[in-house]
């Protein structure tokens, strides 16, 4: 069994909300999300369910409260409706108007106890501003409550502008903002407030772990009462590029197989093609030399216990 907890879609009424969303940053268009499709494509690969998430930026960076709340509201309405109709195959991430706290906390409340939706996917930053400030603490709160894991995906940092040239700010920036948003969630203390909290890191953590050492040093003072490297052994990394069997070997020999969940970024690709990374990413699985066991964790079991299947 695959469970694939990097999973993408874009709703049509999204779409007709933001037209300029139909292209990505390749310049591939994204089209409608169509379940049959979705189905054929997790069919050909042996993926049996789908955790739907949307990377719509322009909602953080929509200055219109009113805009935000509508298309958050439509992604998870057409989220939940996916998963209404094909409960053994779509979950879904809620997407939330973090313009204003008071929208937002409602909405969570509505995707969780109206739509039956299976936890939060948050960009790593909004707008420019990182969710460890002060002002986000009714999210942190409300997330809290709702006892469900939060999807950390990357977004365009602040200072994206300097890394556009070669689509640097999608090879380069977005791993480093990852990188840069979990170390200061780590830092202000957030997992000793909110010990029950769970945390999906996209990418395999961008660059978290390959700096772990690093990352242990106090310069700044964190707040965090223990060593940083421990809150960061307890955040679950997803298999979503970089494609590399050595590169989850190296995650896999840090914080172990429970703590590894499969993802392909669908429907993301190179080069036109929007189902490319999922023979990369399984060829990667099979390469990967662990025992099958903890494959088998990867693939679906981590993600069982994480969701409450």
């Amino acid at each position: 069994m695959i469970i694939d907890t990097h999973f993408h879609a874009f709703p049509g009424k999204f779409l007709d909300l933001i037209p300029e969303a139909r292209n990505d940053v390749r310049g591939v268009g994204f089209h409608a999300f169509d379940h049959r499709e979705y189905l054929d494509v997790m069919d050909r690969y042996g993926i049996d369910i789908g955790v739907l998430s949307n990377t719509g930026g322009r909602i953080e960076k929509s200055s219109d409260r009113q805009q935000a709340q509508q298309l958050c509201q439509n992604l998870n309405v057409a989220f939940a409706e996916a998963h209404a109709k094909y409960p053994k195959r779509f979950m879904a991430f809620a997407r939330l108007p973090m313009i204003d706290m008071e929208d937002c906390t409602r909405e969570l409340e509505r995707c969780y106890k109206e739509l039956k939706m299976h936890g939060v996917m948050m960009p790593t930053n909004v707008a420019g501003k990182y969710i460890d400030e002060p002002e986000f603490k009714p999210f942190w709160d409300a997330l809290a409550e709702g006892d469900k894991p939060l999807f950390i995906h990357p977004a365009n940092a602040p200072c994206h502008s300097n890394w556009d040239r070669y689509s640097l700010h999608q090879k380069i920036l977005w791993p480093t903002d990852s990188t840069l948003a979990l170390s200061r969630i780590v830092y202000a203390g957030i997992f000793d407030r909110y010990p029950q909290l769970k945390m999906i890191a996209s990418h395999l953590g961008g660059m978290i772990l390959l700096y772990l050492d690093r990352l242990n040093w106090r310069e700044g003072d964190p707040v965090c009462k223990e060593e940083p490297e421990a809150y960061f052994k307890k955040i679950y990394y997803d298999t979503a590029g970089p494609i590399r069997a050595t590169f989850i070997k190296l995650v896999y020999d840090t914080v172990g197989a429970d703590q590894i969940l499969f993802g392909a970024d669908y429907p993301h690709g190179r080069g036109g093609r929007d189902d490319q990374f999922y023979p990369m990413t399984l060829k990667a699985m099979m390469e990967l030399e662990i025992p099958q066991s903890d494959k088998d964790k990867i693939y679906s079991l981590n993600a069982k216990k994480l969701f409450k299947l």
